[in-house]
């Protein structure tokens, strides 16, 4: 089956030059990126798997690039498709995806045990990095997910994607106060106890090195792979940049799953 070609207008895909193959997502085959070299941690690399045919997606193709910290994971660790997102609890986009796709991808294919979901925190402006800062603090308490709940639809503001137009001056405003550290700082405050999250704690997290180091290794990943915005997905080995409605999600999953072998 082949896969359908899933980049949108003005969210593009780029290859880092001399650290990864990026291969755009046609009509043709599927789309593969070579993630040998952007592991976390390269000791950790496992070998590659000469028997996967170099065009095919694969489960193993994620080994490089797959989260070590299960609070930052949903699913079947061992489920047939294995998805890494890269994200930021600061960018609205990402919140969009989290309210209005998420919901069905998590019951259609996380819950039913074809798909695993990891997130990597990288921030695609500067004012994006509270935001990715946060969700990794989160995570440090395994609240990432439950936090996620309240953080993404706050950063979306509870509008409807803007596709046929550009945000007014008043939009854009209000959306660079919601991600602004003060007011998100002061939002997670106001909704800790209900996600369970210790707050003291969350601020030594936040301001931690350990946390600036999981952001910036997340970021570099992502530049890497040669995704330049958020969200952005790598499916069995395909990535794919940019906002996606859950019918293109689904058709995404189905024709990853369709052509990858294990």
């Amino acid at each position: 089956m082949q896969l359908p070609r899933l980049l949108l207008p003005g969210v593009a895909v780029v290859a880092a030059a001399g650290l990864v193959a990026v291969t755009f997502l046609t009509g043709d085959d599927p789309a593969l990126v070579d993630t040998s070299d952007v592991a976390a941690d390269a000791d950790d690399t496992p070998d590659s798997d000469d028997t996967i045919p170099a065009d095919a997606p694969s489960p193993s193709r994620m080994d490089p690039i797959r989260v070590d910290d299960e609070s930052m994971a949903v699913g079947d660790p061992d489920a047939p498709l294995v998805m890494v997102t890269f994200e930021s609890y600061g960018c609205g986009w990402c919140g969009h995806f989290h309210n209005l796709t998420m919901p069905q991808v998590m019951t259609d294919w996380v819950d039913t045990g074809q798909l695993r979901l990891e997130s990597r925190m990288m921030p695609y402006e500067e004012r994006a990095l509270p935001g990715a800062k946060a969700g990794a603090a989160a995570g440090l308490q395994d609240k990432y997910w439950e936090l996620s709940e309240y953080l993404y639809p706050y950063i979306a503001g509870g509008g409807e994607p803007l596709f046929d137009r550009e945000p007014t001056d008043e939009e854009m405003a209000a959306y660079h106060e919601r991600q602004a550290e003060p007011q998100m700082l002061a939002y997670i405050e106001s909704v800790a106890d209900e996600v369970g999250l210790d707050y003291d704690r969350f601020l030594t997290d936040y301001a931690s090195a350990e946390v600036d180091a999981s952001v910036e290794g997340d970021t570099q990943m992502g530049y890497a792979i040669g995704f330049t915005g958020t969200p952005a997905f790598v499916v069995n080995g395909v990535p794919v940049g940019g906002y996606l409605s859950y019918d293109r999600m689904d058709d995404l999953l189905t024709n990853i799953l369709a052509d990858s072998v294990t």
